[in-house]
């Protein structure tokens, strides 16, 4: 089974209020080529979804990353939350960042992935200004609720939006984050990354991804590279889940490339079309 692997590349404090950015010392090329090497030792290709922001001030990252065989996507360019903008200034925000990636990159950018995932139910809208603006698909919903984001009744598995944001037709793919479902409690638990990857052991990590993809489904992970950097500054303004199990990440993540394949999105998506005895992104139980 090929699982895809999603890199949201933003520096560690592009959490914070982009007019406090300049405060802070950047440590995005040296954490991100990080997991570049790490990727290169295990054969393994991701989809880095691209901060403009950093995209504009690093061009050379980003090409170093389509150099070695990564998909690169967009990760908007200022990393404000869907939810805190209007349908123009988020318009605005994505195109801005399609078009410094595709003047560094000379290619087409497919993908979006929403800053803290928040497209959810108030931000559907957001999926009809992607699709106007011919992007080929989404990685935003996390189908399960947090204090943060989520849509807990969203499918669980790869699909097409069609008219009115509705499950199915031939437009805009939705890639959601993986969860788990408790057998006992009956409740999804995120595992696809970030926190979830620090706080949880790996040897339920792993489980989780096993039943997965046992089930026939592919498993959607994600990663920050300022989560390789146990070292990056201790500020107030961080809450205490931006430094959890970092030490950690590493030892983790190699275990994770050990037991499991991965590959981009972009490359799943071409795998599945080429699959004619199936239908595409079709959901299985």
């Amino acid at each position: 089974m090929k699982n895809i692997l999603q890199i949201d590349v933003e520096d560690w404090y592009c959490d914070l209020d982009p007019q406090d950015w300049n405060k802070y010392e950047p440590r995005v090329v040296t954490a991100t080529d990080r997991v570049l090497s790490i990727l290169r030792e295990s054969g393994t290709r991701a989809t880095f979804f691209v901060l403009g922001y950093v995209a504009e001030r690093f061009p050379g990252l980003v090409k170093n990353i389509e150099e070695q065989g990564h998909e690169v996507g967009s990760h908007g360019y200022g990393h404000r939350r869907i939810s805190d903008q209007t349908p123009e200034e988020f318009e605005k925000d994505v195109r801005r960042s399609i078009a410094i990636l595709e003047s560094i990159t000379l290619k087409k950018i497919k993908g979006y992935r929403a800053p803290q995932f928040t497209i959810v139910k108030d931000t559907l809208w957001a999926l009809d200004i992607l699709r106007k603006m011919g992007l080929e698909y989404d990685s935003s919903i996390f189908p399960v609720k947090t204090p943060l984001y989520g849509i807990p009744d969203a499918p669980l598995f790869p699909y097409r939006i069609g008219p009115g944001n509705a499950k199915g037709g031939d437009g805009l793919i939705e890639i959601p984050l993986s969860i788990y479902t408790s057998p006992i409690l009956g409740k999804r638990v995120p595992v696809a990354g970030g926190f979830y990857f620090r706080f949880f052991p790996y040897f339920f990590i792993r489980h989780a991804l096993k039943t997965i993809n046992r089930r026939g489904n592919v498993a959607v992970c994600y990663i920050h590279p300022w989560e390789f950097d146990p070292g990056k500054p201790r500020i107030d303004g961080l809450r205490w889940y931006h430094y959890y199990g970092l030490g950690a990440t590493e030892k983790k993540f190699r275990r994770l490339l050990a037991d499991f394949t991965f590959i981009s999105t972009l490359e799943w998506i071409e795998n599945e079309r080429k699959e004619p005895s199936k239908e595409l992104l079709h959901q299985k139980r």
